[in-house]
């Protein structure tokens, strides 16, 4: 028979942290029907740590980062419900039953783990709460969420799902574009609060990187679910500057009837120019967009 949970832990390079994790688990999860997958892509001992641990193990194929990961991850769970986490030991098993139970009793369809609930001192720089508080905010305004910590890389949602979403990022964006993925298909989103502590040895994710990165991932799935508003709010922002570039133009000649600023005015027309193209790509883009959507409704038999 197939495991009620299926709890998915990445991992590279981390043999100082995946067994007492896996031992972790196993006594969080005690009594419950239960496999403990670990894709790992090391180079040093932690696939045959897991293994002695008790875990099953998927040899992660590709150059890919943590969400080619999970996706393999994904692709071998047999559990009716999904949980994953990463494998440097900053996440706590023990919070696993408190992420599954709004999945068990039908409350939620994706659960998020919000980190700053339960952060230890020093488990998070400076730098990366602020990036955290910033990317989440993004999402929440681009994707109608309402979510503490999008980032977390700490979430559990129902198997039956994966028939459903589109998942193509093979990094950390993938965080994202899970809650992105859930949100429009209009899927119930609920956060519980989770610990956070010291990861156990050398962090391999650079903040400078990884946050455009997810910023930029971000954009791209707001484009490919709702142009209209990304570019309808790009024209918008351009008209705008091109209103504040040139009111000294319209002043001076309102005032005085003379036009000098040229290259004020040739910028404010670029401007202007460039913004209402956005807005009619934006709404080409959210036609195509909605054809495209009623044709899935009609393969997939929904109204």
């Amino acid at each position: 028979m197939s495991p009620k949970l299926s709890v998915i832990i990445p991992t590279k390079d981390e043999e100082g942290a995946i067994a007492s994790l896996i031992r972790d688990c196993e006594k969080a999860l005690d009594g419950f029907d239960h496999e403990i997958i670990v894709v790992d892509a090391s180079k040093d001992n932690t696939s045959t740590e897991a293994v002695k641990a008790g875990a099953k193990l998927v040899k992660q194929i590709g150059n890919g980062g943590v969400g080619q990961a999970l996706i393999q991850g994904f692709y071998w769970a047999r559990g009716e419900y999904i949980v994953f986490f990463d494998g440097d030991g900053t996440y706590d098993p023990a919070d696993t039953p408190a992420l599954v139970e709004p999945l068990v009793n039908g409350e939620a369809d994706l659960v998020n783990g919000n980190r700053f609930a339960n952060m230890e001192k020093g488990a998070m720089t400076i730098t990366n709460k602020i990036g955290n508080k910033f990317l989440t905010w993004i999402g929440n305004l681009m994707f109608y969420t309402n979510i503490k910590d999008s980032q977390s890389g700490m979430k559990a949602f129902r198997r039956d799902i994966l028939k459903r979403v589109t998942l193509w990022e093979r990094g950390f964006p993938i965080c994202s574009e899970i809650l992105a993925e859930a949100s429009k298909l209009n899927l119930r989103i609920t956060e519980v609060g989770i610990s956070y502590r010291r990861r156990i040895g050398k962090t391999k994710l650079s903040p400078t990187v990884a946050g455009p990165k997810i910023l930029w991932a971000s954009l791209t799935m707001l484009r490919d679910y709702d142009p209209l508003s990304l570019f309808v709010g790009i024209g918008l922002a351009l008209l705008a500057i091109g209103f504040l570039v040139a009111w000294p133009v319209i002043t001076e000649y309102l005032e005085f009837g003379i036009f000098r600023y040229v290259g004020r005015a040739l910028v404010a027309l670029f401007c202007w120019f460039s913004g209402i193209l956005s807005i009619f790509t934006g709404i080409m883009l959210n036609a195509v967009n909605y054809s495209v959507k009623k044709l899935e409704a009609r393969l997939t038999g929904e109204k």
